[in-house]
């Protein structure tokens, strides 16, 4: 099934909750009550929407509400770092089913593979599902990607994932298609979807994984730029020096003796760590705080968000610490106001959901298409056309 630019328009209100109505969707889209109608009728046969009757303290005829089927269309991904693979499992009708997170040894293809099927296969029965019900699979890699189809560099600490040597054992896994995008990237469409930037248009998420990295949602578009690595902000403090990245801090705490550790390890919340972390988080707070006011003017979001792969408080703690700079220093130009940073809500399941999203954001959204403008919006024009 492939859906028209404003077939994905409609749905995309739907998945929102932004227009329940017909009413609402035809005034919120611009569409003529003909071209609704056909829309609506035609979701409603591909067994993707439901209108029922609103019956909730109105008198007269109730309002009849369009929404997302439940429990038909469902999507998974995965994203993983050295420890641990994690697989999320979402429902286009706006609900993460749930996340599976399996321990590895080390980050190597065979293991990643392993533990994705382990993952998946517990959420899938403890849901009642199979394969064949997904709509798509994703996969969050850490690393960039070149020109060529195959050309992927990853993060120096998984060299052994390079050129993302596992991605057709994870293919082959699947008759549905399978989706890569880097860690950031996912994890700003898992905001924009299901977290704290539910909905909105304009995002950019500061990714603090292993590296320094981000992900953006322009005019309700995930920007690739030309390779698929757009919105990496690391350059504005190189590598070698101080830095709010993850990897800077386990090299910060193994400096304290606290040598080892991954970001996903639970002793990183030990009270013997913690005024090591809380001292790191001061420094990383006010960088972050000086790469918003340049992601303030280079890009216009309507909301900064922090996340990655640390644990919800020291998102919460880095996004305060950063808002106190954006909050103080001048806007990126006359009269502008630099964004203030919000902590991720998905957390570290972020990438996961995101890697889940992106079927259904290919599928289903009209931010997937190559260009918003449609000099056919009352016609019936396709999105691939």
């Amino acid at each position: 099934m492939t859906l028209s630019f404003n077939e994905r328009q409609v749905l995309e209100l739907i998945f929102l909750g932004e227009a329940p109505s017909r009413v609402e969707m035809a005034q919120t889209l611009g569409l003529t009550g003909a071209s609704l109608t056909r829309i609506v009728t035609r979701l409603l046969g591909e067994g993707l929407i439901e209108e029922k009757a609103d019956r909730t303290g109105q008198q007269g005829q109730p309002r009849r509400v369009i929404s997302i089927v439940p429990g038909q269309h469902f999507s998974a991904g995965v994203n993983f770092s050295r420890r641990q693979v994690q697989v999320a499992l979402i429902d286009l009708a706006g609900i993460i089913v749930g996340t599976k997170s399996v321990p590895i040894s080390g980050a190597s293809p065979n293991q990643i593979v392993a533990a994705t099927r382990t993952g998946l296969g517990s959420l899938l029965a403890a849901n009642s599902l199979d394969q064949k019900d997904l709509v798509g699979f994703g996969v969050s890699v850490p690393g960039n990607f070149g020109r060529d189809a195959n050309d992927f560099r990853a993060h120096e600490l998984f060299p052994q994932i390079e050129g993302i040597s596992f991605a057709d054992d994870l293919a082959a896994m699947f008759e549905a298609p399978v989706f890569f995008e880097n860690d950031g990237a996912c994890a700003a469409l898992g905001e924009h979807m299901f977290g704290a930037g539910r909905g909105v248009g304009h995002l950019f998420l500061i990714h603090v994984g292993h590296g320094f990295g981000g992900g953006g949602i322009l005019a309700g578009r995930l920007f690739r730029g030309a390779n698929g690595n757009a919105c990496l902000p690391g350059p504005i403090f190189p590598i070698g020096t101080p830095r709010p990245s993850g990897q800077d801090l386990l090299d910060t705490l193994a400096a304290k003796g606290f040598a080892g550790l991954e970001l996903t390890d639970i002793e990183l919340e030990g009270e013997d760590v913690r005024p090591h972390l809380l001292s790191w988080i001061d420094r990383a707070g006010e960088q972050l705080g000086r790469a918003a006011l340049i992601i303030s003017g280079l890009f216009d979001p309507a909301i900064i968000l922090v996340g990655g792969r640390l644990p919800a408080w020291v998102n919460e703690a880095l996004a305060r610490q950063a808002s106190d700079i954006t909050a103080a220093a001048p806007g990126p130009s006359r009269g502008l106001k630099s964004v203030e940073l919000t902590p991720s809500q998905l957390g570290s399941s972020a990438g996961a959901v995101g890697a889940a999203s992106l079927p259904f954001f290919s599928k289903y959204f009209s931010g997937a298409t190559h260009d918003a403008f449609s000099n056919y919006r009352n016609g019936r024009r396709s999105a691939a056309s």
